[in-house]
């Protein structure tokens, strides 16, 4: 590596990830992403910016984008398992932007699904059948928000029949990241 291209990945618009490399915003497909990147990211983010809360204690509670991931998985039928814990590989390195806030900022989308795709191709997680990959999430968003969110029966865009069993967050982010990265080798092997 040239002292330019050293220099470039330090100042550009990039990140240090926790395995030591940078992430380039402007050529994600160049980076060298670990799935320790993506397990750690997506286990200390939490779904809905933060604003989950139990229904049944009323209070906030934690809830890691890598368990609503290792859940879809779990609900996925076995040609989608590996597809369903991937989905959400974006937001390892862009973090969780609300759907209505995203909605407002098209740059941001843009940079989002490139980075996507780029983990997407890393991690050979493509979906087979991406209609079904996206009604596995919106069940998943169902059940999220009948559980997670103090939802009160208004109408929101898009949803489908949540799935019957209630989610219980994980609190510790570090079991987050390791049960992700248990059931990413389960289904690699």
């Amino acid at each position: 590596m040239n002292a330019a291209s050293s220099i470039r990945s330090i100042i550009g618009p990039t990140i240090l990830l926790g395995s030591g490399t940078y992430f380039d915003y402007e050529n994600p497909e160049a980076a060298e992403l670990m799935i320790e990147d993506v397990a750690y990211g997506l286990a200390f983010s939490s779904r809905f910016a933060g604003q989950c809360v139990s229904r049944r204690t009323g209070r906030r509670v934690y809830y890691p984008i890598a368990q609503h991931c290792v859940i879809m998985a779990d609900h996925a039928p076995p040609g989608l398992k590996f597809a369903a814990l991937m989905h959400e590989v974006g937001e390892a390195t862009c973090l969780d932007m609300t759907a209505p806030l995203k909605s407002l900022c098209p740059d941001y989308k843009r940079v989002e699904k490139r980075c996507e795709a780029a983990g997407l191709r890393r991690f050979d997680a493509s979906s087979p059948d991406p209609a079904a990959l996206k009604l596995l999430d919106m069940r998943m968003l169902a059940t999220e928000r009948r559980g997670r969110l103090p939802w009160k029966g208004e109408e929101w865009t898009g949803t489908a029949e949540p799935f019957e069993a209630e989610i219980i967050p994980w609190q510790d982010p570090h079991f987050a990241a390791d049960t992700f990265l248990a059931t990413y080798h389960t289904l690699r092997s």
